[in-house]
């Protein structure tokens, strides 16, 4: 009897070596997409995310197509430059050594396509640097500041020593902490800020991705969407809610 019922756990929970489907098995017909968090100028001086920890966790991912964050004219110039000089020379890209130093050259070598996603404009980056300064100097906006000022203080709390964390930048902990920073920011000022609101200028993003991503329903393309790290949870939340895609963990993508 005992080796009757031991047959019986065995058959069920797949210890006979008979196969069950898993559910990190993504459906046939899905878009395959992760999401990594990008660090920028950070990654130069981090040792636990430099850009060769970004390159390997690339490699690994084995993307088809990475969506990058320029705006499509920026990714024009940069792309031209770097098929003709080797190098990109764009004053934003050149903000951004994940793609200068490691998406463009991999492209190289490994002939993925890139997509440009981002929505920001000159305009609007200058805009909210001017915005910002007046809510900052605004005595009637001071217990507004004051408060937002706390929330960037909470989050340094709770990111504190781990900035540079690529398995914690993938983590919940860490989204929870950012999303409790900007939402903040977008409740005070949000509508202050118009298109460089925190909530706008992710959606405009989102708009970007989501075309990108209709683009290639259907097709089982290996898709990874390369953002700075505070946009990582919006994108996900975002990409949750398509049921043409199986969303990929990216934190195992840094497992050493």
């Amino acid at each position: 009897m005992k080796a009757f019922f031991a047959y019986i756990f065995a058959l069920f929970f797949g210890l006979t070596g008979c196969s069950s489907p898993s559910v990190d098995t993504p459906p046939a017909g899905a878009t395959i997409v992760t999401v990594i968090g990008a660090i920028h100028g950070q990654h130069q001086s981090s040792e636990r995310y430099s850009l060769a920890v970004l390159r390997d966790a690339i490699g690994k991912f084995d993307p088809d197509i990475v969506l990058v964050e320029l705006p499509p004219e920026r990714f024009a110039i940069a792309s031209a430059n770097f098929n003709k000089y080797g190098e990109v020379r764009e004053s934003r890209a050149d903000d951004f050594p994940e793609l200068t130093d490691v998406v463009f050259p991999l492209r190289k070598q490994r002939g993925f396509t890139m997509i440009p996603v981002a929505a920001w404009t000159a305009k609007i980056a200058t805009d909210r640097r001017v915005t910002e300064k007046q809510l900052e100097t605004d005595p009637a906006r001071a217990k507004d500041w004051s408060e937002y000022q706390a929330a960037i203080q909470l989050y340094g709390k709770a990111v504190s020593g781990r900035s540079d964390d690529p398995g914690f930048i993938h983590s919940g902990a860490y989204d929870s902490a950012v999303k409790a920073r900007q939402e903040t920011y977008e409740r005070l000022f949000g509508d202050d800020l118009g298109a460089g609101g925190w909530q706008a200028i992710n959606a405009a993003h989102l708009a970007n991705i989501n075309k990108a991503l209709d683009a290639v329903t259907g097709q089982e393309k290996r898709i990874l969407i390369l953002f700075g790290a505070w946009h990582k949870y919006k994108i996900v939340e975002a990409l949750e809610a398509r049921p043409d895609v199986y969303l990929a963990e990216a934190a195992p993508l840094f497992d050493k």
